[in-house]
């Protein structure tokens, strides 16, 4: 009797999430929404009844299979097709009992793909997305019909994640929409401001060359140009070079702006506009004339970098403490023995007064737009199941499964603490460690709380270590923009605005800085970036970050 009726309630979520698969709109789609997650709610509960009847099992839902919609990372794809290659996933069937059949889009078109998924109407049991960038925000993926609302389930199914969040209720508040709703299983670079994992890349310089020439590590602009300059006349052929999509984000807090929305003394700003933009783009436009920063650093890549700095064509650059100051550092020492890790080092994030913090700097947050999170969808199969396995990933088991993977394989025990294996850290079978990392641990983003012993692990080299204190000397956790999204209402003519604002800014911005365009037409450009509607762009923000402090 009990399994009729709890097919028979599977079923009404079957009816019913198919309709509000087809609906994306109004009153009717949240009712249909909400009578999914409750029909959903209750099979599921009925049938962990069923699963603690019979053998009050640590694996309440050993058998359940679950369809999973995930980003396959370059670490990962390097090894393996599909995830549920890893001994990651193997080790996490292992340990729950669960199925997990994954789902990833082709390399490069995530977004592209995720749209596709959307208007599809046709939803796996999990999907894995950057949700505050929906459309609307995750509130808007509730009222589509896309995602559940957590909140029932995060008081009755989600134990360790609930626990999490309230002893910190900083990141609470970041994981819910605008109006108080859970809505996913969240990536969580930590737990507490500033910590290492909120950093990831800085300056990568050859000290020896700095030495050589007689300079110490710069830290101003004025000191930055003199260095360059002496790596210029030293021979260097192109001093600075970068990842295209860094390069501002590099020389901006020099002038103490920044080229997005921040917040200072509770008001929103954008850097684009302001006169700090102004003078920062006049000493880019001086530094390109001269040749101290690349040139080409439009199309600037990974590779390129890569091959700049490790063949002497450049003696600075920009770059992650893995697989750039690591990785440098180890080509190079490969090549010449001579070049260690005390010849290639980084230093602290530019700052417009020597020996004080940069204002900003690029930094993470411990929730925010850069990371991807797990959000059950309408048409899950087994709610619970998938909410039970989602909140197993912040339990410690789960989370030593995602930072260390496999006890007495990838990692040991070590006074009680987590340590890497030569699995990890030599691969026997010749895999990097960025690979073999791919292979035994949950990389990349996803439902899990990073750890800091992980990362500080991973970075083998004294300079890398002596990095990720150094790119901590920033006050940018004071000014960030918090993880708040504009109301529904506004969220088209925000997007609009936006999208008109960065096409324009990124054509105008390189211009200045080539010198194609005259600096003298400044404020031609910030009134047309107002007839765009910057402004306006500002103060949806504003009302959103008013609205994210009250709650």
């Amino acid at each position: 009797m009990r399994k009729r009726k709890t097919a028979f309630l599977l079923a009404m979520v079957m009816a019913v999430t198919a309709l509000s698969g087809c609906s994306k709109s109004g009153k009717e789609t949240e009712a249909q929404t909400e009578a999914a997650n409750a029909a959903t709610t209750a099979a599921g509960t009925e049938a962990a009844k069923e699963g603690t009847a019979k053998t009050e099992s640590e694996k309440p839902y050993a058998g359940v299979t679950l369809k999973y919609w995930v980003r396959l990372y370059p670490s990962v794809s390097s090894t393996v097709a599909n995830q549920g290659e890893t001994k990651w996933a193997q080790t996490v069937e292992e340990k729950t009992g669960i199925k997990l059949e994954f789902i990833h889009p082709t390399a490069g078109s995530e977004d592209e793909e995720f749209s596709v998924l959307v208007a599809s109407g046709e939803y796996p049991d999990i999907i894995e997305h950057t949700w505050t960038k929906y459309s609307g925000g995750a509130s808007a993926a509730i009222s589509d019909g896309v995602i559940l609302n957590l909140n029932d389930i995060m008081e009755s199914k989600a134990p360790n994640l609930s626990t999490i969040l309230k002893e910190h209720p900083a990141v609470d508040k970041m994981v819910k929409t605008q109006e108080g709703d859970y809505y996913c299983f969240p990536f969580l670079r930590g737990l507490e401001t500033p910590n290492k994992n909120l950093f990831s890349s800085g300056m990568v310089v050859r000290k020896d060359m700095l030495d050589k020439l007689g300079l110490s590590l710069p830290e101003t602009i004025d000191e930055w140009e003199t260095a360059l300059r002496a790596f210029k006349n030293e021979g260097v052929e192109v001093p600075f070079t970068t990842r295209s999509e860094w390069m501002r984000e590099v020389w901006c807090p020099g002038f103490d702006n920044w080229g997005d929305f921040y917040v200072e003394d509770g008001v929103v700003k954008n850097g684009l506009i302001e006169d700090s933009r102004k003078t920062y783009l006049t000493k880019m436009n001086q530094w390109y004339e001269e040749g101290l920063i690349d040139r080409d650093y439009l199309v600037a890549d990974k590779a390129s970098c890569q091959t700049y700095f490790t063949t002497g064509k450049s003696a600075v650059t920009y770059a992650p403490g893995g697989q750039g100051l690591g990785t440098y550092t180890q080509i190079m020492h490969d090549a010449n023995p001579e070049i260690t890790d005390q010849s290639i080092v980084s230093t602290v994030p530019v700052t417009s007064t020597k020996g004080k913090n940069a204002k900003f700097s690029k930094m993470n947050q411990i929730f925010d737009g850069s990371g991807s999170s797990a959000a059950i969808s309408t048409q899950c199969k087994n709610v619970d199941a998938a909410a039970w396995l989602l909140d197993w990933m912040y339990s410690e088991e789960g989370a030593l499964v995602n930072s260390f993977g496999i006890e007495g394989e990838s990692y040991t025990l070590k006074d009680g603490a987590p340590v890497f294996s030569e699995m990890i850290t030599n691969n026997p079978d010749g895999l990097t460690m960025e690979r073999a990392l791919g292979i035994y641990t949950r990389v990349g983003a996803g439902p899990r709380v990073q750890d800091e012993s992980a990362l500080e692990q991973t970075y083998f080299l004294e300079s890398q270590k002596e990095a990720l204190d150094l790119w901590m000397k920033t006050d940018m956790g004071k000014y960030v923009y918090p993880p708040a999204t504009v109301s529904n209402e506004d969220s088209d003519k925000f997007s609009n605005i936006m999208s008109n604002i960065k096409t324009y800014s990124d054509e105008m911005e390189a211009k200045f800085i080539a010198g194609t365009a005259s600096m003298d037409e400044w404020d031609n450009y910030v009134k047309q970036m107002k007839t765009f509607g910057i402004e306006d762009a500002i103060s949806m923000k504003q009302a959103a970050y008013d609205k994210y402090m009250a709650n």
